[in-house]
């Protein structure tokens, strides 16, 4: 009788006297090449499946700009000045192209008399923005802005941004202006 020799295989190998060892060499070679075989097998088919994404585009645009801001009561020949707090811009575009923020400022018209008390000279001085998101923005001073003239400029962007300033206005009232409560309408703008 032979003896019974344990192989972790699901199988077992009744060796005879003397040809124990070539039997357990047979049975490993074969549970080598079984265990390769098995760890490298190929599926019988494959196939791929294309997967997209789409990301959405938003907007661009001031989120928020004061809604009214009082210059104060002021002298004829002095310079009236007030910080505007909070002017933001979003961007939800999701891309990469730039953006810029201006401002154009009409001549001041006064509420009784109907004079014009004129915006020519005024000042709109952007603080540096704080921003969130990708970008790089930099502030320019809008001197005369009785034109559209850019405030704040965007660059290097990826992906959705906010920018958000202070801005000082000053504008000088003239020697010859009327007594009057003047209001004039300061526009932002983005593109």
């Amino acid at each position: 009788m032979g003896t019974t020799v344990g192989l972790s295989a699901p199988f077992a190998v009744r060796a005879t006297p003397g040809h124990t060892a070539g039997i357990i060499r047979t049975a490993l070679i074969l549970l080598c090449s079984a265990a390769l075989a098995g760890g490298h097998s190929l599926p019988a088919s494959a196939a791929d499946t294309l997967t997209t994404i789409v990301i959405s585009s938003g907007s661009l645009g001031f989120s928020s700009a004061p809604a009214s801001a009082s210059l104060g009561l002021v002298d004829p020949g002095t310079t009236a000045s007030i910080t505007l707090y909070g002017n933001q811009v979003s961007d939800s575009r999701a891309g990469i192209s730039g953006w810029s923020a201006f401002v154009v400022f009409t001549d001041f018209r006064g509420d009784a008399t109907g004079s014009t008390l004129p915006s020519a000279g005024a000042t709109y001085n952007p603080a540096a923005a704080t921003t969130t998101g990708t970008a790089t923005v930099t502030a320019s001073t809008a001197t005369n802005p009785t034109t559209p003239r850019i405030v704040q400029t965007a660059t290097g962007l990826s992906g959705n941004n906010t920018a958000t300033w202070n801005a000082d206005l000053t504008v000088p009232v003239p020697n010859d202006v009327v007594v009057d409560s003047y209001t004039a309408t300061l526009t932002y703008s983005v593109s």
